[in-house]
């Protein structure tokens, strides 16, 4: 088991945590944050759509989040069992998930600010 391996797989799950947990408080509580769910810069009170844009975002960031704790856990688990050369792949998927789920999700917000 290498320990340096679990900081990232840790990592990735508590990653995919709080882009679960941020998508949840926007769909529940209407708190949209910035600098996770938006950009920085973007004003969420001032956004043309915020329904819209609330019932576009939820979905994306709840697969994106939950793909990515499944794949940290799958990552723990494949260092447990001593199968670094599967592990691997899972650093690979877990980027895909990264960078295309933002490139799709980044794409359509743009119409809601």
């Amino acid at each position: 088991m290498d320990s340096f391996n679990n900081i990232f797989d840790i990592a990735i799950v508590f990653g995919g945590i709080a882009i679960l947990y941020y998508a949840v408080q926007m769909k529940v509580n209407d708190v949209i944050k910035p600098g996770i769910i938006i950009p920085p810069d973007v004003n969420d009170k001032r956004m043309k759509d915020r329904e819209g844009f609330k019932n576009y975002a939820f979905p994306r960031h709840s697969v994106q989040g939950i793909l990515l704790v499944i794949l940290g856990v799958v990552g723990i688990f494949l260092d447990l069992i001593g199968r670094s050369d599967i592990h691997i792949l899972t650093y690979v998927v877990a980027l895909v998930v990264l960078l295309l789920g933002n490139m799709l999700i980044e794409k359509g917000k743009r119409r809601f600010y």
